[in-house]
């Protein structure tokens, strides 16, 4: 984490008078000092206060842009009417400023439960006001202008939620919390839609939603929302839109609700385990499984890497307590008789199996080749270069890859000093796509907790990879041509996406990864070319997909290692529109 978010850190404006710094840095250090260029870059982002002032504020002069887009309505179209129920604590009076300064549309204080049931409607927006809380002077603008932003035929969006910050002001540092697209996972394990929230109020009515608050709302509202009308029933708006008033607890902790969770979990056999010792704060849960536990077949490339096989294949046969596996090496061409005489002994045990796969490195070919002849329901891709953490890593992996709304687990990764090496895949990361949160201490909760929390991802790597192996095989597999070392994970999860299904990464699977230790670095003289190729591939085929990862917000950067802020966001207001730079393959270093 960095070690200030004052928007007047010394080290700051020493950094920004030394322009060359930072280039100097990045080039000459990243490569074999991750942090140092991690600091560099978080020491030459914008401050907050100035980056908020610049593109999430907006001003008079831009009321009559606000007004006109928010008169852009359908013929047959009313303006939705904005219902606020304000709590009655000390800090009120602000929080009634603000509602009064809005540009636009105007906010109708609800005095009683019985005024909001009598005027809850289709089209209206209901939202919850915390008394000192500041909602920003076009906040209400953009929650209608979301409610409506559906085209004609689509269903409108009935649970809206936008970005916040806390403790604004000149002496407390502003904390932001950028948020992604809903995320049903995250909501069961903390109040992860905030404060920022707008809900219609005809669901409310329908579902006898309309005296709830709090976590229990954002569950009950969310599940009828995505019952009544499907994903696009939950939207996201990735802008600043409430300043929330200082508090002791991080604010995507001090909502959270057990009871709720508890209450919402009931009958579907998920568990709500006990706070664990290493992730205080936050709700773990545990996924079932049959009684009869799902085969899983571990599929494992490798040629030759003796010692990092024995101590992988060490920790599968004597530290994981899952009762249904079989271990499926793919052989490519191994020649070290050490190895070959391991295979010999390894192949008493009845769960091993050797899968000769000869020819040029082909990882594509040989899992798909692989995922063929595997017996198990769930396939679990492996690198030969991993290492067992704890026995309960692939229970874990097969309770979510069974779940019939996901696609592929993936698990966290620990470098061998016990940095991060992976934990979800970012798209557009790197120019392509990468990990996030690299090199971040390996017991660090992240931002917001999202290294402590199960959480849905648009990709993940297959040095450790769950996945149905119908599911696997249904949108083809890998792409054995076009992307035979490099991104065919990415691949896979976003054809896994575009078939209906979810991908997800879990903190609670957590094995040790020595990187790259078989196949090599793809940024070696011997590997760029074909990287190259396989990189074009990947952006011809997806195209923008891989500049607007949903589980990523828009405010942060494309430039790995570290989520600092972007000037300007590759989202701005919809008045702002024209100002937006455009998508680029390139990240910008």
């Amino acid at each position: 984490m960095p070690p200030d978010e004052s928007p007047i850190h010394p080290l700051r404006r020493k950094l920004r008078s030394l322009p060359a710094t930072r280039r100097f840095l990045l080039r000459a250090l990243r490569p074999i000092m991750p942090q140092v260029g991690n600091l560099v870059r978080w020491l030459e982002a914008p401050p907050y206060v100035r980056w908020f002032d610049l593109w999430q504020q907006s001003r008079p002069r831009d009321d009559a842009a606000i007004r006109a887009r928010l008169g852009q309505a359908l013929p047959d179209e009313p303006q939705p009417r904005v219902l606020v129920i304000l709590s009655p604590q000390r800090g009120r009076a602000a929080s009634l400023v603000s509602l009064t300064q809005q540009v636009g549309v105007e906010a109708e204080i609800i005095a009683s439960p019985e005024a909001l049931s009598r005027q809850a409607a289709p089209g209206r927006l209901l939202l919850h006001v915390q008394a000192g809380d500041r909602l920003v002077r076009h906040g209400l603008a953009e929650f209608v202008l979301a409610a409506r932003g559906a085209t004609r035929g689509a269903s409108r969006p009935l649970v809206i939620f936008a970005d916040e910050d806390t403790g604004v002001g000149r002496f407390r540092p502003a904390l932001p919390w950028l948020k992604t697209a809903f995320d049903p996972d995250l909501l069961l394990q903390q109040a992860a839609l905030g404060r920022a929230v707008a809900y219609d109020t005809g669901l409310l009515a329908r579902h006898g939603l309309l005296g709830l608050h709090g976590h229990a709302l954002m569950l009950a509202a969310t599940r009828a929302a995505l019952a009544e009308a499907g994903s696009q029933a939950v939207q996201h708006i990735p802008s600043i839109l409430l300043h929330r008033k200082p508090t002791r607890q991080p604010a995507w902790r001090e909502e959270t609700d057990r009871a709720a969770i508890q209450q919402a979990l009931a009958g579907s056999g998920v568990e709500l385990l006990p706070a664990h010792q290493g992730y205080p704060g936050v709700p773990r849960l545990r996924w079932p499984i049959p009684a009869s536990p799902p085969l899983v077949t571990i599929i494992i490339p490798t040629r030759d890497g003796t010692a990092l096989m024995e101590a992988c294949l060490e920790g599968l046969l004597h530290r994981t307590d899952y009762p249904a596996l079989e271990i499926l090496v793919c052989d490519n061409d191994s020649q070290d008789p050490r190895l070959l005489a391991r295979f010999a002994e390894w192949r008493r045990d009845p769960q091993f199996r050797v899968l000769p796969c000869p020819g040029p490195f082909n990882y594509s070919a040989i899992n798909n080749h692989a995922a063929r002849e595997a017996k198990g329901e769930i396939l679990l891709l492996l690198n030969n270069d991993t290492e067992i953490r704890h026995p309960g890593w692939l229970r874990e992996m097969v309770s979510h890859a069974i779940r019939p709304e996901i696609g592929a687990v993936g698990a966290r990764l620990l470098f061998p000093n016990g940095r991060l090496q992976h934990a979800g895949t970012v798209l557009g990361l790197g120019g392509t796509a990468g990990h996030d949160m690299l090199h971040s201490p390996g017991r660090s909760p992240g931002p917001h907790d999202l290294l402590h929390v199960t959480r849905r991802v648009s990709a993940v790597t297959a040095a450790c990879l769950a996945v149905r192996r119908e599911a696997f095989l249904a949108v083809g597999g890998f792409d054995e041509t076009g992307l035979r070392v490099a991104y065919n994970d990415v691949d896979l999860c976003l054809r896994l996406r575009a078939s209906g299904l979810q991908n997800l990464v879990t903190p609670h699977a957590e094995l040790t990864h020595k990187e790259s230790a078989t196949r090599g670095d793809d940024m070696s003289p011997a590997h760029r070319a074909r990287w190259e190729e396989e990189r074009a591939t990947m952006r011809a085929r997806w195209g923008e997909a891989l500049f607007t990862d949903p589980y990523y917000s828009p405010c942060l950067a494309l430039d790995p290692p570290a989520r600092v802020l972007i000037s300007p966001p590759r989202r701005l207001a919809p008045w702002r529109e024209a100002e937006a730079p455009p998508l680029s393959p390139e990240a910008t270093t």
